[in-house]
Formats: structure tokens, sequence, C-alpha cells
């Protein structure tokens, strides 16, 4: 899969500016963007290295503590999106308890998030402006602006079409590999369509589902399974919902040929951006 290279050089710059001036205190927006700009830099190096380096490893090595750190904060601040949209006829003591506990946990984790950040951000900003001015080097040498990528898009295709009968238990482990070969097609300057649009659909829907399945555990432990049994009830409606139209979309995913995507180049968009510059 050829790669464009104007694409590759954004993540490792973007998560250097991140890291830079990440707040203490941070927005959700902050750690949504940290969390993404990180899943595509592991993107990146998946995509241009069949067999990374040490440099990449190491890198690797020291992006996903911070990836999972915000993940965790980031699972907060959508449950507590999630609990606002609730009906609050007759179950406000609940949500209001259900929400406190959700904000002591996201400040729990956004403290752990910091730490983590704080401890890795000098060598991780370091290592990635290192790694930034070899995928320069390697933009100069080739005239086109393209270089030539790993088989990891393929495989992932290929991981897809022989999956297992989706179900509830793999269904989020389905998302992780749509999601991430969603990023690497975006790496490579994939221009889009139909099934991009699905890849970006299922990775929406089953992560609506998989946010109300945690928000569901976390209520079941916080909440009285009596007395607030109607919050419940509905937290659980809602998810099984979710899951339906979650099956739903990655079944008609399944249904389509993912094969051809891992092979196309560059859009003619990205093309004649190219050469206009």
């Amino acid at each position: 899969m050829a790669v464009a290279l104007e694409n590759v050089a954004k993540p490792p710059c973007k998560l250097r500016k991140l890291l830079k001036r990440f707040p203490v205190n941070p927005s959700p927006d902050a750690v949504h963007a940290l969390r993404t700009q990180a899943r595509r830099l592991e993107a990146v190096i998946d995509a241009v290295e069949p067999e990374p380096g040490k440099q990449s490893i190491r890198i690797l090595k020291l992006i996903k503590p911070v990836r999972k750190a915000a993940g965790a904060v980031r699972d907060m601040d959508v449950q507590i999106e999630n609990v606002f949209a609730l009906s609050r006829d007759d179950t406000r003591e609940a949500l209001v308890g259900l929400v406190e506990y959700l904000a002591k946990m996201r400040e729990k984790h956004g403290r752990h998030l910091l730490k983590i950040v704080e401890r890795r951000r000098k060598e991780v900003r370091s290592l990635l402006r290192r790694y930034a001015a070899v995928l320069e080097k390697r933009s100069k040498a080739n005239p086109h602006g393209l270089m030539e990528g790993g088989s990891a898009p393929r495989i992932l295709t290929t991981e897809l079409g022989f999956w297992p009968k989706l179900d509830a238990e793999n269904l989020h482990p389905f998302r992780v590999q749509v999601k991430k070969l969603r990023y690497m097609l975006q790496v490579a300057g994939h221009p889009g369509g139909s099934q991009m649009n699905a890849l970006a659909n299922v990775k929406d829907t089953i992560g609506d589902w998989h946010d109300w399945t945690g928000l569901l555990k976390v209520a079941e432990k916080v909440l009285d399974s009596k007395a607030d049994g109607a919050v419940l009830k509905q937290i659980e409606g809602i998810r099984e919902k979710k899951f339906r139209l979650a099956l739903t979309s990655a079944k008609s995913l399944r249904r389509q040929d993912l094969e051809h995507l891992a092979e196309v180049s560059p859009g003619k968009l990205s093309r004649r951006k190219r050469k206009r510059q």
C-alpha cells in the first residue's frame, strides 16, 4: 500500500504539540485529542514499517500507557454525558449520585494521566522530533511524496473478513481492528467513499454501545437495585438498543469486500495538493 508522506508527518508533530502544552486539568476535548493522535501515530508506524525499528518500538512502548490513561478519562467523560441524557422523572437523586461517582473517578484517572504524561513527556517529544525528521528525509528522497507502506492494512482486512460470528464478547475487539484499519487508510490518503463511511459507522455504533455497557456496570455498582431500579432499567434498555444497532452495522460491514481498500493508492485529491506545492 502506497502511503502519502504528507499524511504520515502530521500525527508525530500534532502529538508533540499536545504533550508540550497538555494542561493540568484537561478538558474532554484535550483528552480526546491526545488519545486520537496517539492512535494515529500507532497507525502511522504500523502502516509504514512492516518491522518497526528500535526507535519506533520505543515510541510505541512509551505512548501506549498515555493512550490507555487518556482512554480511561475519556470513558468517564462520555459516561457523564450519557447520564445527562437519561430521563430525570423521579430519578434525579440517583442520577446526581451517579454523576458524582463518575466525576470522582474522572478526577482519579485524570491525576493518573497527568502523572504518566509528565513522566514520559520529555523522552516522547524528543523521539517524536527525530521520527518526524526521518519521515521528512524519506519524503525528500521521493519526488512523488509517496512511500511504500507495509502489509498491515491487508492483514487487517483479511482478519476482519474471517472474524468469528459477532457477539457481545468479540464486538468491541472487532471495533478496535476496524478503527485501526480506518486510521491506516486515512494515513494512506484514501479518498473516502461508502466503505470508509461504513468503517466510521461501525466504529461509532459499537463505541456507543460499549460506552453504555460501561455505564451500566458502574450504575450496578453504585446504585441500589431496588430503590434505583428505574434508572438501571432505563440504562439497560438503551444499552440493548445500542447493541442491536452496533451488531447490524458490523454485520453489514462484514458483507462488504474490504480487500481492495488496502490496495488503493492515495486519492486524486491528495495528488492535486502535491502538484500545487
